[in-house]
This record gives structure tokens, sequence and C-alpha cells, in this order.
């Protein structure tokens, strides 16, 4: 049975996903904006991402949807299927090291965990980037 649509089915799904609820946050959305930003223990922002860096973010996740998907050989006549392969290890990598860390506010190494982003990101950011690392990973190795 080949894995290799499923995962990319999921993580399609998933960075679409991400990239709709940023388009909606540039949008003037407010929904779980106040808990994807790590905080210090005080409340206070550790940043404040502005639309233009939202924006990016939005494209970026849509960039890594057409690299995922683009495993399938949908692209095969356009583009090189070396770059796909990778695009597809890059992505993986940066969600690799998202899902570490930076050893104090975000991952697994982070030390700052008591805060509202702390305990999202806990249960959920850093898994679904480990997952998304892992799947990226496995996509470009079946590709």
């Amino acid at each position: 049975m080949d894995m290799m649509p499923y995962l990319v089915f999921f993580n399609a799904l998933a960075l679409s996903s991400i990239s709709l609820l940023h388009f909606y946050w540039v949008f003037g959305g407010t929904w779980a904006a106040d808990a994807v930003v790590p905080t210090q223990p005080t409340g206070q922002k550790v940043f404040s991402p502005g639309k233009a860096a939202t924006v990016i973010v939005a494209f970026s996740l849509i960039l890594f949807v057409i690299i995922t998907v683009a495993n399938l050989g949908l692209f095969n006549n356009l583009i090189n299927k070396g770059y796909i392969h990778y695009a597809t290890n890059t992505i993986g990598i940066i969600f690799t090291i998202r899902a570490i860390g930076d050893f104090k506010f975000v991952g697994l190494t982070k030390r700052i965990k008591n805060t509202r982003f702390g305990k999202n990101d806990t249960k959920i950011y850093t898994p679904l980037c480990l997952v998304l690392a892992v799947f990226s990973l496995a996509i470009a190795a079946l590709s």
C-alpha cells in the first residue's frame, strides 16, 4: 500500500488550514490570535507580528502546500523532480527546527511552559510541527 498520497493529503490539508487562519488574521479576524504568540510569564507578548509578516507566513504555507502536492508528480513537466525533493526535505527540516524550539519560549526545548501559549505549544503546536516534519521527510524519501 502506497502511503505517500495519504501523507501528502494530511500535510496539504494541515498547511492549507494554517494558511487560511493566517489570512483570516490579516483581514481582521481575532479568533485564537491571542494564543499563538509566545508570551512572558507576565503575559507580555515576546513579539507582535504585523500584517506583512502574517501575509508572508500565509503565502509561504501555500508554497509549502504546492511543493508537497508536487510530490505526486503533478508538475513533472514543469519542474525537475529533484528540486521538489530538496524543497520537501527543506520543509521537513524547517518543521523539525520549529519542533525542537528556541530553548526558551517554543518547542520541545522551551523553559517557559505555564503561559497560555506554552500550554498550547505543548499540546498542539509542537506535536503538529513534529508530524509535519516527519511526514514531509517521509514524502521526500518516498518520492
